[in-house]
């Protein structure tokens, strides 16, 4: 008997039902496929993974926006002309400032130190002719001083403000106006001592006893030109007698010169040009400055 071989199984029709119900029951949910979860999870990482530079370039769109940023502008690598200039023009006022009380404090220290010097000198002053010289020189130390002190005073308030180079401006005027009174009183005495008939005298001895009153103006003359802030030259007494010979001087009338003051104003401007100054060179400048300071001090 030939035996047959087992039937096949036929393919099973059946399909699960996703809708969660089978055979017309009602199950719980359908659980995924084997890998679903899996292929899900990478899903979800792919679609996430975009959104990081999004969120990047979000954060910086707000710092350029939302925090205020937006206005700040760009910081330049240098100033502009406009504060350059600004700049240079404040730096130069800084030092005009400085300069001005550099000067200022170097005046009243010098000013200081000469009275003292001189009130020393004096102290030991002899009782002949050099006793005359120190108590002059005393007397311009003495009057020097108060000269920077008054200066300094006018400009002061009364919490100690006060512009320096208002300070010095006014110094120096009233040193020149203290130089042209030096100046002008040191060739009215030596040109007392001349006489129009007379006034080409050159050597020393023909002065005699009237040595004295050359060597006071000699003195005095320094003077002048310390408040010039001028170095005396070493042959200041020859500069001098060159001076009071000038043509100039002598082409005024003495009876329209009682004083001899305008005389010895073209005498010191013969001796200031002579040691190449820049200030006190006219008769009419050193005239104008000694009226001036002869006016301040009779307001007292």
């Amino acid at each position: 008997m030939a035996s047959h071989p087992p039937p096949r199984p036929r393919h099973s029709t059946f399909r699960p039902d996703v809708s969660g119900e089978t055979n017309g029951k009602k199950n719980g949910p359908a659980s995924p496929p084997l890998g679903a979860a899996e292929h899900s999870g990478r899903a979800k990482v792919r679609k996430a993974s975009p959104s990081k530079p999004a969120s990047k370039a979000k954060a910086k769109g707000a710092s350029n926006g939302s925090n205020g940023h937006s206005e700040v502008e760009p910081i330049p690598a240098r100033p502009s002309r406009a504060e350059r200039s600004d700049g240079d023009a404040r730096q130069k006022r800084i030092d005009e400032v400085c300069a001005a009380w550099a000067a200022i404090v170097q005046e009243r220290t010098s000013a200081d130190e000469q009275f003292a010097e001189q009130y020393e000198a004096y102290g030991n002053r002899t009782t002949d002719l050099r006793g005359l010289f120190a108590w002059d020189a005393l007397h311009a130390a003495e009057a020097h001083l108060s000269l920077v002190n008054a200066s300094i005073a006018r400009h002061l308030s009364e919490d100690g403000r006060g512009d320096p180079r208002a300070i010095l401006a006014d110094l120096r005027w009233e040193q020149r106006k203290l130089a042209a009174v030096y100046a002008v009183n040191a060739f009215v005495a030596v040109l007392n001592q001349m006489s129009a008939q007379k006034p080409k005298w050159v050597n020393l001895e023909e002065f005699d006893p009237r040595i004295a009153v050359l060597s006071l103006a000699h003195q005095t003359l320094g003077y002048a030109l310390d408040a010039l802030r001028l170095e005396a030259p070493g042959d200041l007494t020859e500069h001098i007698l060159k001076a009071s010979q000038d043509q100039t001087v002598w082409a005024i009338e003495p009876e329209r010169d009682p004083h001899r003051l305008n005389a010895a104003s073209y005498a010191a401007a013969a001796f200031f040009r002579a040691i190449d100054s820049r200030e006190l060179v006219t008769a009419e400048e050193i005239g104008s400055l000694y009226v001036t300071r002869a006016k301040t001090r009779a307001r007292g």
